[in-house]
């Protein structure tokens, strides 16, 4: 019998791990430290008050939901 793994079973196999610390080469991300330093800041209070304070924004569906943009498109 062929035993199908899960896809969180699948992606935690050691050529998935390897292909994906490959790819950060070329995606130009940040440091593991850089995106730890972020995450702390956004629990902070001055964080808060930034997102907060915040009167005017706009979110283009088309771009944060594709089911609903392709409802408004």
């Amino acid at each position: 019998m062929i035993k199908i793994k899960d896809h969180n079973e699948l992606f935690l196999g050691e050529e998935y791990k390897k292909q994906f610390e490959g790819k950060k080469e070329f995606e130009n991300c940040p440091s593991a430290e850089e995106v730890e330093h972020v995450s702390e800041w956004t629990k902070t209070p001055e964080y808060r008050e930034l997102n907060f304070k915040r009167q005017n924004i706009k979110i283009n569906p088309a771009k944060t939901c594709q089911p609903l943009g392709a409802i408004f498109c």
